[in-house]
């Protein structure tokens, strides 16, 4: 399956509606088209603001060790153990089972998954669900190691040309990100609230000014951007909502910070997916 690029948060934060109207149901799958849309706005426009740094993105990794036995050549010639290994049809001594995929057939007994790892959903192994109680996650500070229990590895290597539910496989799914705390949900829940004011040109008004830019989401159009940008727009009319945006992202930055190696690069990535997480 192609990576799904997502620029922009994976889906509407969790809401705190305590500050809204009683007429904004608690359940998303009650919510209007204009709730759907103000909820995805006040999301992203939040998200964008405190640099990408909350929401949760679910995600499936094919665990892969880079590159077989350095110390002897591809074909086989060098010295060490060779296997029978049949590649595209041909038959293959290698040191190691692995193809031209590139996993190494060393053991595979701790699973380094790109982080922040806020919960693993689901392991499969040759196409089944793996017992969780076969496995601990241990968190860091930059991601996830999974380990496997119980005096087993994980599989020596995995034809990545193959779908995870296939045998010879190994494949990952989890969430991974920042869950978004409770003042954001509360800031998110009151902008979510005023836009779906702003749009629906509820009775008594609404604290955001009226704007010119139109937007288009889940159907419904209209115009929700204040003049000004957002940052200026929150300040102004929602103190309480920049107040939080101000606590996590002060400076304030474009994007959350991170920490890449060039010589390790990371775990393939199967697909992103944009997840329903409940409020």
């Amino acid at each position: 399956m192609a990576d799904e690029v997502v620029d922009g948060p994976c889906g509407p934060w969790p809401l705190d509606l305590s500050c809204c109207r009683p007429e904004w149901p608690v359940d998303p799958a009650e919510w209007s088209p204009a709730q759907q849309a103000a909820a995805e706005i006040a999301t992203e426009v939040l998200w964008r603001l405190t640099a990408g740094r909350y929401g949760l993105c679910e995600e499936v990794i094919r665990p892969c060790r880079r590159g077989c036995d350095e110390a002897a050549p591809a074909l086989g010639y060098g010295g060490g153990l060779l296997r029978p290994v049949l590649d595209n049809g041909r038959w293959y001594n290698r040191p190691c089972g692995c193809g031209p995929s590139g996993c190494s057939c060393t053991p595979l007994c701790v699973i380094d998954l790109p982080g922040p790892v806020y919960e693993v959903l689901e392991v499969l192994q040759d196409g089944q669900t793996v017992d969780p109680s076969g496995y601990v996650l241990h968190r860091t500070a930059t991601g996830g190691r999974l380990v496997r229990t119980g005096g087993a590895c994980w599989p020596d290597c995995q034809d990545l040309r193959l779908p995870d539910s296939e045998p010879g496989t190994l494949s990952v799914r989890y969430l991974r990100g920042l869950d978004v705390p409770a003042a954001g949900r509360r800031a998110a829940g009151q902008l979510a609230c005023e836009i779906d004011k702003l749009c629906s040109g509820a009775a008594g008004g609404c604290a955001l000014p009226a704007g010119t830019k139109t937007v288009s989401r889940e159907g419904v159009t209209y115009e929700v951007v204040p003049p000004g940008d957002w940052a200026e727009t929150l300040q102004a009319h929602l103190p309480q909502v920049w107040a939080w945006v101000q606590l996590v992202n002060p400076k304030p930055g474009r994007q959350f910070g991170a920490v890449f190696s060039l010589d390790l690069p990371p775990a393939p990535v199967a697909a992103r997916y944009r997840p329903e997480v409940a409020p």
